[in-house]
């Protein structure tokens, strides 16, 4: 039974510690530009002339970007022990663009992002639910 025990504690301790340092590999790595891929469910067309991206700028604490129409910037900041990130002070141009579809579910999510997680180079961002609400790729 003990040894039943310690596995088990082992097993729990080897996830919590693979989390963490997942978790701080998002800190450490979020810097640079991410496309947007998929958005509240829609996939985003990447043949487009301006590509949906997202730019984070990890030493100033800042991020910005571009909805394939206008440009978005604000503050955020990574909690190196969970996955919580926070997005604030956002702010856009406010240019009048042919489809608003894909840009509106941007900024919508944006409001809704609570977490965020790194896998195989793809970047998630989920909501309070842990609901996965954008993802995104890094740009080579």
């Amino acid at each position: 039974m003990k040894v039943m025990k310690n596995i088990i504690l082992s097993i729990v301790l080897g996830v919590m510690c693979m989390s963490c340092s997942s978790n701080k590999y998002v800190a450490a790595n979020i810097s640079g530009d991410w496309k947007i891929d998929n958005v509240l469910g829609i996939e985003v067309n990447t043949t487009e002339e301006e590509v949906p991206f997202i730019s984070f700028q990890k030493e100033e604490a800042r991020f910005s970007g571009n909805t394939g129409c206008n440009n978005f910037f604000g503050d955020f900041e990574v909690n190196e022990n969970t996955d919580a990130i926070t997005l604030s002070n956002v702010g856009s141009t406010k240019k009048l663009c042919f489809d608003m579809t894909v840009e509106d579910a941007i900024f919508s999510a944006l409001g809704q992002v609570s977490s965020v997680s790194y896998d195989n180079s793809k970047m998630e961002f989920k909501d309070n639910n842990g609901k996965v609400i954008m993802e995104l790729s890094p740009i080579k």
